[in-house]
């Protein structure tokens, strides 16, 4: 894979603005990536949003619920 990807950016980039592109890329800026497009950072698995409600302090004497969502992971199980 990454002879494949080394390939393509050969193409329109020379050896040394391909290694200064690579040092470049910061872990948090794949795991960005990858939740942005609903993919598990850890095994590559699609993520989906599991939505739940959350107790809150009582409103005016009536129970009151936050709705939350969580990206969990449906190969792993991890969330995000």
């Amino acid at each position: 894979m990454f002879n494949y990807l080394i390939n393509i950016l050969e193409e329109t980039y020379t050896p040394a603005e391909i290694i200064e592109m690579l040092n470049s890329i910061d872990k948090i800026d794949i795991e960005n990536y990858a939740l942005d497009n609903y993919i598990c950072p850890i095994c590559c698995g699609e993520l989906i949003v599991h939505k739940y409600k959350e107790r809150r302090p009582d409103y005016w004497g009536s129970p009151a619920y936050e709705e939350m969502c969580d990206l969990v992971c449906e190969r792993c199980g991890e969330v995000f």
